[in-house]
Formats: structure tokens, C-alpha cells, sequence
């Protein structure tokens, strides 16, 4: 068999995985969330001067329910999970 005359070829494999990588966190100020969480939000509550943000994510035959404090305006954080959630369809 004979050798390749140039068998390397990682650098432009790299270029295009490092196209594709975009940011699946959406970062707020005390805590980061993943997108795939968006679609499990149940609730977003106002709470004195921060906002709760309840999912209800399925697990076998029930669900599971978990709760994220957020240390922001309940207005900013609605504005920012609908700007990341405009990002998503638009992908």
C-alpha cells in the first residue's frame, strides 16, 4: 500500500467544526441555563426584586420540577429568555 502523500488533513476539518459551534448557554447574571432547557419552562415568577424560573421536565411517567433563582429585573430576564428563544426559531 502505498503512503499518502500528505496524510494530515485536521486543519480544515477544524475550520468547519468550529463554524458550526455556537453557544448553547444562555448566561445570566448568577446562572447559566441551557437551551435545551427552554421548551421544559412551566413558570417565571416575580419575586421581591429577582425572578424564578420553574421547568418541568418529563421523566418516565411523571415529571420532575426544579427551580432557578434569577438576580435580575422580571422584565430583563423575559427580555432575554425571548431574544434566545427569536435565536432558536430563527436557526
Amino acid at each position: 500500500m502505498k503512503p499518502k502523500k500528505y496524510p494530515y488533513s485536521g486543519f480544515e476539518d477544524s475550520k468547519k467544526a468550529d463554524s458550526g459551534n455556537k453557544s448553547e448557554l444562555v448566561v445570566f447574571p448568577n446562572i447559566a441555563i441551557r437551551k435545551e432547557l427552554f421548551k421544559y419552562i412551566y413558570t417565571v415568577v416575580r419575586k421581591h426584586d429577582s425572578t424564578i424560573i420553574n421547568f418541568r421536565i418529563p421523566k418516565g411517567f411523571g415529571y420532575e420540577t426544579q427551580r432557578t433563582k434569577i438576580n435580575l429585573s422580571y422584565e430583563d430576564t423575559l427580555k432575554i429568555l425571548n431574544d434566545k428563544l427569536k435565536e432558536q426559531e430563527d436557526e
